[in-house]
């Protein structure tokens, strides 16, 4: 039976944890190693220099006092009794998109396992009043189910709009939109700061964006390698050293 090892950002007890954990179970067997307290917006940080404690919540199931990508490494290295056959990541209470593949502690959970060359999988549903957990479930079990033993791939990122599963208008495969924001520091009072602001949107069609604001769920494929390979060929062609 394939090892899965299952993670997130928001903790071990997070109702999203469960909800992938029990698909998951339905395709292998599942190794949990997640953080011991929410870690959103934690980005790709590891703990380096320092001990991290893991306790032991049932069968198969850990907490790391760390980041996500703690939490991968440690599992795969540290605690599973053999490589995972895949790594599942979630699934988030909120949207990662755009930009935020780049903060998610989410992403970084999968993309730490993708980095040692397993593949990867992370799993976000929209945050709203009424968060949608079995819509949740049906996708993740649609797509694991689709991805298990299917090679060519590193890491998908998948984004999940919070409507009744017979609303969802079907899957896209995208690229990632942009998501910024106006006036993004606030100030709050003297040596106070707050860092909010409206967020700006561009979602052109194909975009991971414009596929979840119309009822699709988004499938975006993550790549390695942000050298901007044409101004590095530009300068140093044009800009000698």
């Amino acid at each position: 039976m394939p090892i899965i090892l299952v993670s997130n950002d928001d903790g071990i007890e997070a109702e999203g944890l469960r909800v992938l954990e029990e698909v998951a179970g339905e395709f292998g067997e599942v190794w949990t190693v997640a953080p011991l307290e929410e870690q959103s917006a934690s980005s790709h940080r590891i703990s380096i220099g320092r001990d991290v404690r893991v306790y032991k919540f049932g069968p198969r199931r850990y907490a790391v006092d760390g980041s996500p990508a703690d939490a991968v490494l440690i599992g795969i290295f540290g605690i599973l009794p053999n490589q995972p056959h895949i790594v599942l990541s979630g699934i988030n209470a909120g949207y990662n998109l755009s930009e935020d593949v780049f903060y998610s502690g989410t992403v970084a959970a999968a993309r730490e396992g993708a980095m040692y060359g397993f593949r990867a999988i992370a799993f976000s549903l929209e945050r709203s009043e009424k968060m949608m957990w079995e819509t949740a479930r049906e996708v993740a079990r649609i797509l694991i189910g689709k991805f298990i033993e299917l090679e060519g791939f590193r890491l998908l990122s998948v984004n999940i709009p919070s409507i009744p599963f017979d609303k969802i208008r079907g899957f896209r495969w995208t690229f990632l939109g942009s998501r910024v924001y106006q006036a993004p520091v606030k100030v709050e009072g003297e040596n106070l700061f707050r860092i909010e602001g409206k967020p700006i949107f561009r979602m052109p069609p194909g975009s991971d964006i414009h596929a979840v604001r119309n009822g699709y769920v988004s499938i975006t494929p993550l790549g390695f390698d942000l050298t901007d390979w044409e101004v590095l060929k530009r300068f140093k062609a044009k800009v000698p050293l």
